[in-house]
């Protein structure tokens, strides 16, 4: 008996909306946002030089089309009781399609997972995760990752720093 292959499936990646082009008022706007989000509509027309109404069109247009997906808050982990960082680089046993998505179903969703990387090279991604002290963060690497019988290989690098990128005005 023989079985039909699998379709390939064509998952368009992360942001594949058609970039519009962002005019000037635009780029302000996100420059604003991005050194304050929590800036009011008014100071943000006032920053920007245009009426509330079309500080609050622009942007709504902006989170609409994609080009603002959220607005976050940055944490001091430690303060939150979560002051051991470490990135974990993980290898999978095989590269088909019923593995990845079981990974990618769980793992990244646990609560320690700060951010999960889909990587190339040696191994396929690197997870960037948060918890109290290095007891458990070795459990957590037990328990999560080496228990997985998806994971063939992990490897966990301790973050002494944080050390944020570019936090804006972003070059056009």
């Amino acid at each position: 008996m023989t079985s039909a292959a699998k379709p390939p499936r064509r998952t368009p990646p992360a942001g594949a909306r058609t970039a519009e082009p962002l005019d000037a008022v635009d780029r302000q706007i996100i420059d604003a946002l991005v050194k304050d989000a929590r800036i009011t509509n008014r100071d943000l027309a006032e920053a920007v030089g245009i009426a509330p109404s079309t500080a609050l069109m622009r942007t709504r247009a902006l989170i609409d089309r994609g080009a603002i997906e959220g607005f976050h808050a940055n944490l001091n982990l430690g303060a939150i009781g979560r002051s051991v960082q470490a990135l974990i680089a993980v290898r999978l046993r095989a590269h088909d399609r019923d593995q990845i998505d079981r990974f990618t179903g769980s793992v990244p969703r646990l609560p320690e997972v700060l951010s999960t990387f889909h990587v190339s090279g040696s191994v396929d991604y690197l997870l960037h995760i948060a918890v109290p002290n290095t007891d458990v963060l070795r459990d957590w690497v037990l328990d999560n990752l080496t228990t997985d019988p998806v994971v063939s290989h992990t490897e966990t690098t301790l973050v002494f720093a944080h050390l944020p990128g570019n936090t804006g005005p972003l070059p056009y």
